[in-house]
């Protein structure tokens, strides 16, 4: 067969690079013109699987009750009642799914109806005694006024420009746009409704996934196994591994330290007579769940609401709460999350701000234990570089001294 001409070969790939770059602007160009209507399909489909991500985060959560119920109770008592070992597996996980859901089912609808009553009672009462702490307050402000007259004079102009300001706002903004807030009210009614219904949906889903959880976790390493090659599998195996281990010991230990503050904080209060001891005590454990800035999303409106209803006792809340925050803050946090984060305050920080800005409160709570997976990985990939060039590999060395090159070490060796 006749060769072809060198020179026709450098046209021919020549010619091939130019199509391919053409055709990718292309592609980029269509892309850019169309990304209206990319991201209105992105975010149907998105909304279309929110039940499935609904259903994931379920199983995610209960799975560690399901292997606990089929380790310890189940299949022991499959084990003297049949012989055949695939059927006590499938009879035990269905019994325990069943059981890890009835229970889960259960202590959440208990814990809305022993919590939500008496918080809204305690809201019901905050709203009837607002005329009563207000007459206190202007009491207050009105003896302050009479030993200071000078005073007196700003604060009628401040009431003054205040209730100008309501007036206006009412005849201006809220009276037009009242017919825009009944729309939106009834798009929140809706909204709602659809998101009891993805809940439902999910636990379906996730009833699902407990169930088979193995042969889900089988398919998936089935697929890398066929599309990765071995190395890339056994990678992509460690990172899930590493990262399943700190997402589940952060998310655990994080639920137990907010539920330990909430408690902790009900019977500290309690026996300083707070006002409001349970209001603020769901608001304190529900916020201390995101990291670093749940405490002061809790603390602020609390102390507000405490120090409204009694000045005094405000101040004993502060004090209070500070010692708590800073006792979890040292002691018991670190006690229950042990090393499962291994970041500095600042990046905790980082986290929280950058994926929080991402992905809203999802973000803040699950940031910390996604960039600790992403920055042991980087602290890794240091390390083995640092090796390689035969550099010291704790920080501490970089701080003072300028650290030498192998070639300047060597170079240093001859002078001597």
């Amino acid at each position: 067969m006749k060769k072809l001409d060198p020179k026709f070969n450098g046209y021919f790939y020549l010619g091939l690079t130019l199509f391919l770059v053409i055709l990718a602007s292309l592609l980029v160009a269509a892309v850019y013109l169309s990304w209206d209507r990319i991201e209105t399909g992105f975010a149907m489909v998105n909304n279309a699987l929110v039940p499935v991500y609904v259903g994931l985060i379920i199983a995610y959560l209960l799975a560690p009750l399901v292997n606990k119920a089929d380790q310890y109770l189940f299949v022991p008592l499959f084990h003297k009642i049949m012989k055949k070992e695939d059927k006590i597996k499938k009879l035990a996980r269905g019994c325990s799914v069943f059981l890890t859901m009835v229970v889960s089912i259960l202590f959440v609808f208990a814990l809305f109806m022993m919590i939500i009553p008496e918080v809204i009672d305690s809201v019901s009462g905050l709203v009837s005694n607002m005329p009563t702490y207000y007459n206190n307050v202007s009491s207050e402000l009105q003896k302050l006024f009479d030993s200071n007259p000078g005073y007196q004079h700003y604060f009628t102009d401040m009431l003054d420009n205040i209730y100008v300001s309501l007036m206006d706002w009412l005849k201006n903004d809220f009276l037009p746009t009242s017919n825009e807030m009944l729309s939106n009210l009834t798009d929140g009614l809706v909204s709602a409704v659809g998101y009891v219904v993805n809940i439902f949906i999910g636990l379906i889903v996730a009833i699902y996934l407990l169930a088979a959880k193995e042969r889900f976790c089988a398919m998936g390493k089935k697929i890398l196994c066929a599309f990765v090659p071995d190395k890339g599998v056994e990678k992509i195996m460690e990172l899930l591994r590493d990262t399943h281990m700190i997402f589940a010991k952060f998310i655990s230990g994080k639920l137990i330290d907010s539920l330990l503050v909430g408690v902790l904080t009900f019977i500290i209060m309690s026996i300083a007579g707070v006002p409001y001891t349970l209001l603020i005590s769901v608001l304190i454990g529900v916020t201390n769940v995101i990291p670093f800035f749940g405490q002061y999303i809790g603390i602020i409106p609390s102390a507000i609401i405490v120090f409204i209803a009694n000045p005094v006792k405000g101040v004993i809340f502060l004090v209070l709460i500070i010692i708590l925050m800073q006792v979890d803050g040292n002691i018991i946090g670190p006690k229950i999350l042990g090393e499962s984060i291994g970041l500095g305050s600042f990046w905790i920080l980082f986290s929280i701000l950058f994926f929080g800005s991402l992905f809203g409160l999802l973000g803040m709570i699950c940031g910390v234990p996604l960039f600790a997976v992403i920055y042991r990985y980087v602290k890794r990939w240091v390390e083995k570089r640092l090796k390689k060039k035969e550099r010291p590999v704790p920080t501490e060395a970089y701080i003072k001294e300028v650290v030498k090159m192998p070639e300047q070490k060597d170079q240093a060796k001859e002078e001597e």
